[in-house]
């Protein structure tokens, strides 16, 4: 398939991963762009089939791209198939010849009907662009829980260059969070892009087998981004037992299922859109798609 604009032609494609020169040029548009580099999650083997670029390429040089992901959700033991879009740029020498506007016409025509839903996160400078598509804006609300820290778990920290601790975090997310009402299924790839890249340094285990969880402190605020596999303790018990002398609240990243415990509830910050017409997980619900699915 080709686009035409300003004089030049370009070609649609879609098989990027395993062309080295289109995938090396993918790369090199992302580090430009959002200064996001997916060699290590290339090189550690997290591409998998769910990602899946649609791009314009010119001169062998990849200019354009919309990216898919396709997402498996367990939302209130329901299962959903969601598509969730990113990875959206264009090189600055081919803005304003509506490269975009083709890619994102494109890709929901080719999905439609194949999916749930469909949403996506923009950035500021973005906001008047996808609602020309049938987006509406969503609220995502993220859950605090004030800190009581009491018998702290001893943890270790992960090494995925370590195949053991690899095979343990994969482990324990097959076995899902057992605390969330609303979790990422069968996405291993988009687990260890967050594990490989910018959560690689908050990857901890517990003593025993099948558990893993995902920790980063920022001041007095113990954010538990993740939870995976078997943990012994009620929810409350398990939060506090990883919150260190100091920590005064905690932050969820995914919706827990016991929401009758002392919550405080903040919007979350970042600027979801979901497609009209199809499953909008958050119309009546206070929900926050897990950390570790943001695409």
């Amino acid at each position: 398939m080709e686009y035409y604009a300003d004089g030049k032609s370009f070609t649609f494609e879609t098989e990027i991963r395993d062309n080295p020169v289109l995938r090396e040029s993918f790369f090199g548009l992302a580090r430009q762009t959002f200064r996001l580099d997916f060699e290590p999650w290339y090189q550690g083997g997290g591409w998998q089939d769910r990602y899946l670029p649609h791009t314009l390429v010119y001169h062998g040089q990849v200019v354009a791209n919309v990216s898919v992901n396709r997402m498996d959700f367990l939302m209130d033991g329901v299962s959903r198939s969601l598509i969730q879009l990113g990875t959206v740029m264009t090189h600055p020498d081919y803005r304003g010849m509506g490269l975009s506007r083709f890619l994102m016409e494109t890709v929901l025509h080719i999905w439609n009907g194949r999916c749930d839903g469909v949403y996506l996160f923009a950035n500021d400078t973005v906001l008047d662009f996808y609602p020309k598509f049938g987006f509406i804006r969503a609220e995502e609300t993220q859950f605090f829980l004030p800190a009581a820290p009491q018998r702290q778990i001893p943890l270790r920290r992960l090494d995925l260059d370590l195949p053991a601790d690899r095979s343990l975090l994969l482990n324990a997310y097959r076995r899902s969070n057992p605390f969330s009402a609303f979790s990422m299924e069968n996405n291993e790839g988009l687990l260890l892009f967050y594990a490989l890249g910018p959560f690689r340094e908050f990857l901890y285990a517990p003593p025993w087998e099948n558990a893993a969880v995902i920790l980063e402190k920022d001041g007095d605020t113990l954010f538990c981004h993740e939870l995976l596999g078997q943990w012994p303790d009620v929810f409350a018990e398990t939060l506090n037992r990883l919150a260190s002398p100091g920590i005064r609240r905690i932050g969820l990243g995914f919706t827990p299922k016991d929401q009758n415990l002392s919550f405080s509830c903040a919007p979350g910050e970042e600027h979801l859109f979901v497609l009209a017409g199809g499953a909008n997980p958050f119309a009546g619900h206070k929900r926050f798609f897990p950390q570790i699915s943001h695409a």
